[in-house]
């Protein structure tokens, strides 16, 4: 899938058993992981960062997708080394390359954490409609308090998520194709663009639901 096309967390058909999950599972499971792998040992963050990508390849999605959806986590782990490494200069602390070593594999962990959560919530988009997400909040809600009280308002917040990857990928698209680059200029003209879109495409959505309640 070519760059002009892919949109980060968008819902990709297929006919594969993830895909087939009750999607309530899959809204269960996702924080369930996320939270015991922060709380457990790296190896099994590790373990389940392979077996995530195992799964992924096998649902067709491409290496330049697995990229993209963790790529922000790889920019987020690279500033983070970069600041650790300016402050060990600045504080003369450089020669300690034993604190140096220990604080890149406390950053290590965190990283491969952190791509863990974003594998999940990939999966998890990229294998579920927005409706079923919606169906899947509605049955865990009814099957708690017997009522549909706050499934709306949680899948709309769920659907933002796809929706904003979206529009940035456009903006961006569209700030490229002007012969704008990829700089710190381009986020701070795309990001104001990015909160009015998403704002009014939430005031879209927000009187549509109000109109079908009436």
């Amino acid at each position: 899938m070519g760059n002009s096309t892919y949109s980060a967390f968008a819902y990709k058909a297929g006919s594969s058993w993830v895909h087939g999950c009750p999607p309530w599972i899959k809204i269960l499971m996702v924080p369930t992981l996320n939270i015991a792998v922060f709380l457990l040992p790296v190896w099994v963050g590790i373990t389940c960062v392979v077996l995530q990508f195992l799964l992924a390849l096998s649902l067709k999605f491409s290496l330049q997708e697995l990229y993209k959806d963790v790529s922000f986590v790889l920019y987020y782990g690279f500033l983070l080394i970069l600041v650790q490494a300016l402050a060990f200069l600045f504080e003369g602390n450089i020669e300690n390359w034993r604190v140096w070593l220990i604080s890149q594999k406390e950053t290590g962990a965190l990283l491969i954490k952190l791509v863990c959560v974003m594998q999940s919530v990939s999966i998890m988009f990229k294998t579920s409609t927005s409706l079923e997400l919606r169906e899947g909040i509605g049955t865990i809600e009814s099957k708690l308090t017997g009522k549909y009280t706050f499934t709306d308002s949680i899948s709309m917040f769920i659907s933002f998520i796809p929706m904003i990857a979206k529009n940035w990928q456009q903006a961006q698209r569209a700030w490229i194709a002007r012969g704008g680059k990829k700089n710190i200029p381009m986020v701070k003209t795309l990001l104001p663009v990015l909160f009015f879109v998403g704002m009014k495409s939430a005031y879209n959505k927000a009187r549509a639901v109000a109109i079908r309640k009436s």
